[in-house]
């Protein structure tokens, strides 16, 4: 590869051109110095473990976020969730304040992201008022 450089000069009788012609070497890749660590300690070597969460051994209960709804009122009340098993009687237990109400479990497929149980309204001021939901409960079956 060649660069030329053209650089123009005025003379006192008219103008002159000079022209220089530079030869660079090809860039070659496989040259490229490797990553240095300015400071701070090593770097840790990967001993292929890593922490994983397990869910807690108690197969009759979980924890999660509960809030309510318009639907599911009965002369047996339901609640909707699709962690818990259907037609079952769970136990809703506020975390914050320990009050708890009773319901039956129904699979529930419009229950909101990040929410484990829906209840209807008239359950959940059993537990806190509607302006408080979402609620961390702690549900049992």
């Amino acid at each position: 590869m060649a660069l030329t450089i053209v650089s123009f000069g005025v003379g006192a009788g008219g103008s002159t051109t000079t022209t220089t012609t530079t030869t660079v070497p090809p860039v070659i890749e496989v040259d490229i110095p490797e990553s240095v660590i300015l400071g701070g300690p090593p770097p840790i070597a990967p001993t292929g473990s890593a922490a994983v969460a397990y869910p807690s051994s108690s197969g009759n209960s979980l924890t999660g976020k509960a809030t309510f709804t318009e639907y599911g009122y009965s002369s047996r009340p339901v609640c909707f969730s699709p962690m818990t098993p259907v037609g079952v009687q769970l136990t809703i237990t506020n975390i914050n304040n320990g009050r708890s109400v009773k319901c039956t479990s129904a699979f529930g497929v419009n229950v909101p992201a990040g929410v484990t149980l829906q209840m209807h309204s008239s359950q959940f001021t059993q537990l806190a008022d509607l302006i408080d939901a979402p609620i961390p409960v702690k549900i049992t079956w």
